[in-house]
């Protein structure tokens, strides 16, 4: 009995150690493997150069407005591709930055308007003329590619459905340049007004486009109800006219229409009176003293 109880045991010893033997051997192939896949992977890596790219940094902070000089920037190396960054430094010294640049960050292309890009998005369409505004103050709703109304208080002058092609900011001012499409026939009369006039830039609804619209009013003073003739006759544009010329004889003056006129005879009689004599009538009167 304990012969055949011992010899169970030992069946059962050998099939745990054989399944022992199995796993281990199994986990043995598997860490074997993955030492083998990780030197592989190693290996690679270590053939493959690490990408280090140098972009332009601001050396300390940059506000807006202000110029890029050399000294105020440096390059970097990166590991990574940074979309929109500058890698020359001399491409943007002397441009002037339209937002504020922290320290040791990257410079981007964005943070700078580029001349040949204001030029290019201020071309107005053919037809039609780029015209700047100065204004000190921007409007809010005053933006590139949408529409407003412009008008000219003391001129009477209203530009309707005007597209506002570009904003331009002037070096080291508040002020913008706000660049206008208008009409080429409109222009003249447009900066006729510029020159008297302050514009006032109106804004309108987005999706009300009505179309492009030029118009002028000037004040006309009523006429003044009068007896004068519209038209004056100037005494040198009379024409000369010839008057016939008739001797007149110094003895026959009588006439149709003639007065009788009493000859009057007057007499000094003394100092003090004189006498008038008049047909049959007579008159003493004092003398003038």
């Amino acid at each position: 009995m304990s012969i055949k109880k011992n010899k169970n045991q030992l069946i059962i010893s050998i099939i745990v150690g054989v399944a022992i033997a199995v796993a281990s051997y199994q986990v043995i192939i598997k860490l074997k493997i993955e030492n083998e896949n990780l030197k592989k992977l190693t290996q690679t890596s270590s053939a493959i150069p690490i990408k280090k790219i140098v972009y332009v940094v601001a050396k300390t902070d940059i506000k807006k407005g202000e110029k890029i000089q050399a000294e105020n920037i440096t390059t970097k190396q990166f590991p990574i591709e940074i979309e929109g960054a500058i890698a020359d430094p001399a491409k943007i010294v002397g441009l002037t930055a339209k937002k504020d640049i922290k320290a040791d960050s990257p410079v981007l292309e964005n943070f700078f308007k580029n001349l040949d890009m204001d030029i290019a998005q201020s071309e107005p369409q053919r037809g039609f003329r780029s015209v700047a505004i100065r204004l000190d103050t921007l409007p809010p709703f005053v933006k590139s590619g949408t529409y407003a109304d412009v008008y000219f208080p003391k001129n009477a002058i209203f530009a309707q459905d005007v597209r506002i092609l570009n904003i331009l900011d002037i070096p080291n001012s508040s002020q913008k340049y706000v660049m206008l499409e208008i009409k080429d026939k409109d222009v003249p009369v447009f900066i006729t007004a510029l020159n008297d006039d302050k514009a006032v830039i109106i804004q309108r609804n987005r999706h009300e486009r009505t179309g492009y619209k030029f118009s002028t009013s000037e004040a006309r003073i009523s006429k003044i109800q009068s007896d004068i003739p519209n038209e004056l006759i100037e005494v040198s544009e009379l024409p000369d006219y010839e008057i016939e010329h008739r001797e007149v004889s110094a003895v026959d003056t009588k006439s149709k229409n003639s007065l009788q006129v009493p000859v009057v005879k007057s007499t000094i009689k003394n100092e003090e009176e004189i006498e008038f004599i008049s047909g049959d009538k007579k008159m003493i009167v004092g003398a003038p003293q």
